[in-house]
């Protein structure tokens, strides 16, 4: 019980982060969004390459950890790409943002429990890659 509480603790605290991010986007304060995207990976103890490369499974698989808490690691981490992919050159971005679809797709046809936050997160970068 104690270490399931502990880490609905680090998910807390890696969305507030994530919500610090989009506000700052918002806000156009971006001289700290590379360090709080990097402390999401550093937390989430993976690196952006990894998201870009390895399978949905296998990233999901990591990121279960011990207590299968992959889930909702794996959407943290695909917010953190699409926050980066605001920070970025346009190539780059359609790069990062057509990756955290895969990873949405993934999550969404996978998870047992339906999401109407992702289903709106898949709406919007599809605005976004329109827009690219």
């Amino acid at each position: 019980m104690l270490r399931r509480d502990f880490i609905m603790v680090q998910i807390e605290e890696l969305g507030k982060i994530i919500a610090q991010l989009i506000a700052q986007r918002n806000n156009n304060a971006a001289r700290h969004i590379p360090v709080q995207i990097q402390t999401v990976y550093d937390s989430l103890k993976l690196d952006k390459e990894f998201l870009l490369t390895a399978a949905p499974q296998d990233i999901r698989n990591f990121l279960d950890q011990e207590d299968s808490g992959g889930t909702l690691r794996m959407e943290i981490a695909i917010k953190g790409l699409i926050e980066e992919s605001f920070y970025v050159e346009p190539a780059e971005r359609k790069k990062l943002l057509l990756r955290a679809k895969e990873l949405l797709e993934y999550l969404q046809a996978t998870d047992h429990t339906f999401s109407f936050e992702r289903i709106n997160q898949l709406n919007e970068i599809e605005e976004w890659l329109h827009e690219i």
